[in-house]
C-alpha cells in the first residue's frame, strides 16, 4: 500500500476517533461533567484509541510504525472537532435539551408521580 494511502487512512481514523471523543463529551454532559467519571470516559477513549492506532498499523501497514500514522490520526481528530465536530456539538446538544424537557415533563404527570410514591 503506497504511503500517501495509508496516510489518507490515518486522517479518516483520526476523523473516526475524532466522532467518539464527541460521544464521550456528550456523555460527559449527561453524567453532570463528574470528574471521576470524566475520567474513566477519558481512560477508556485513550486506551481505545491506541489499541485502534496498534490495528491499524499491524493491518494495514504489517506492523510497521511510522510517526506519520500518527500525525494522520491527529489531524484527522483535530479537522473533525474543528468541522463536524461543531455540527455534530449542535445537534446533540439540541437533542439533549428536547429529551431532558421530556422527561421533566413525564416526571410531573399524576401518573408517573403515583408510581414514584
Amino acid at each position: 500500500m503506497s504511503l500517501f494511502v495509508l496516510f489518507l487512512l490515518s486522517l479518516l481514523l483520526g476523523i473516526v476517533l475524532g466522532v467518539v471523543y464527541g460521544a464521550v463529551g456528550i456523555l460527559k454532559i449527561i453524567f453532570k461533567n463528574n470528574i471521576v467519571v470524566s475520567n474513566i470516559l477519558d481512560f477508556i477513549f485513550a486506551i481505545l484509541s491506541g489499541v485502534s492506532v496498534i490495528v491499524f498499523v499491524v493491518n494495514f501497514n504489517f506492523g510497521v510504525f511510522r510517526w506519520f500514522i500518527v500525525v494522520g490520526v491527529l489531524i484527522g481528530i483535530l479537522l473533525e472537532r474543528k468541522t463536524l465536530g461543531k455540527i455534530f456539538a449542535k445537534i446533540f446538544l439540541l437533542m439533549y435539551n428536547k429529551f431532558s424537557k421530556c422527561i421533566i415533563a413525564l416526571k410531573n404527570t399524576k401518573v408517573v408521580k403515583k408510581i414514584l410514591k
